[in-house]
């Protein structure tokens, strides 16, 4: 059980109310969930599968911002986190590109857990989450420090290549020193 509850509002970028029937392996989401005994009643999940009514995912209210990144880069060595709009909504919303019915790739949110589950911090915010009980779903564009949006689909990265490629932009004057 996770002992502490982080808010992360200020990254929230916008939020996209969406059906419970649309939510993909890969999206942030946002959602009420009213049982009695729960901890966190308005988590922010990156959804790491759908089996029937339920949803595993992370709740990122368990993690504080630097842990969040962390895991986000790791994530980010097997999977791009790009923006899409498969479910053709007004705004687009970012994913990351986890194998779905609608886009099939290599990259289980399975292989995601295995690859996180060695921090500690990880496997306690680990939830699975009843649609029964979820209200009001919306995905969430969430203001994330790896590159978002300039790759393509099933294009993989690294940490060290975003850092790589921010330092080369810094020595060619394209970005500032604070923008690292």
């Amino acid at each position: 059980m996770a002992k502490r509850r982080y808010n992360h509002l200020r990254r929230i970028l916008n939020e996209i109310k969406i059906p419970e029937k649309s939510i993909l392996p890969g999206m942030i989401i946002r959602f009420e969930y009213t049982k009695k005994g729960v901890f966190d009643v308005r988590p922010v999940v990156l959804v790491l599968d759908v089996k029937g009514d339920k949803i595993d995912g992370i709740n990122l209210n368990y993690l504080n911002e630097y842990q969040v990144q962390r895991m986000f880069s790791i994530a980010q060595s097997l999977a791009p986190v790009i923006e899409e709009n498969l479910l053709r909504l007004p705004v687009s919303y970012m994913r990351l590109q986890l194998s779905t019915s609608r886009r099939v790739s290599s990259i289980s949110g399975k292989n995601i857990y295995d690859r996180i589950k060695s921090g500690k911090e990880w496997i306690s915010a680990f939830r699975t989450y009843s649609f029964k009980v979820m209200t009001s779903p919306k995905v969430v564009n969430y203001k994330l420090d790896v590159v978002v949006g300039e790759m393509k689909v099933g294009q993989k990265t690294t940490a060290e290549t975003i850092r790589r490629k921010k330092k080369a932009e810094k020595d060619k004057g394209i970005i500032s020193e604070d923008q690292l």
